[in-house]
């Protein structure tokens, strides 16, 4: 039983090592505010991959208190920050993982959350 708690210990700690040093190599950043200033949207490319299918985080974080709301990865050949009523996307025609609905789902919330935990 130890061996498996030590295993899962291992792949969990590999896990947030990668994940995070992904972010933290993102680049060329583009921020927007919401049109009523209750949010700030940033989205950085994380990997060009020579244009074919670029990989992007968008992040939405809260405009008072630069809490981060929420957090995608995405791939998108246009990307772009858009505002449309209750909604945040992150690329031009793009798919559902694009879009963030405010206000924010119940997985939006607990993703966010975990980034807040685990950053360094």
């Amino acid at each position: 039983m130890r061996a498996i708690a030590i295993l899962v210990t291992a792949i969990a700690l590999g896990y947030m090592f990668f994940t995070h040093r992904a972010d933290s190599q993102a680049y060329s950043c583009v921020r927007s505010t919401s049109p009523d200033g209750r949010y700030i949207a940033e989205e950085c490319t994380l990997d060009w991959d020579r244009g074919d299918n670029p990989k992007y985080v968008g992040r939405l974080y809260d405009a008072a208190s630069g809490k981060l709301l929420a957090r995608r990865t995405l791939h998108t050949p246009v990307p772009g920050i858009t505002w449309v009523n209750q909604y945040l996307l992150f690329s031009s025609g793009g798919d559902d993982e694009d879009m963030v609905a405010l206000p924010l789902s119940l997985y939006d919330r607990f993703n966010a959350a975990y980034w807040r935990l685990t950053r360094w």
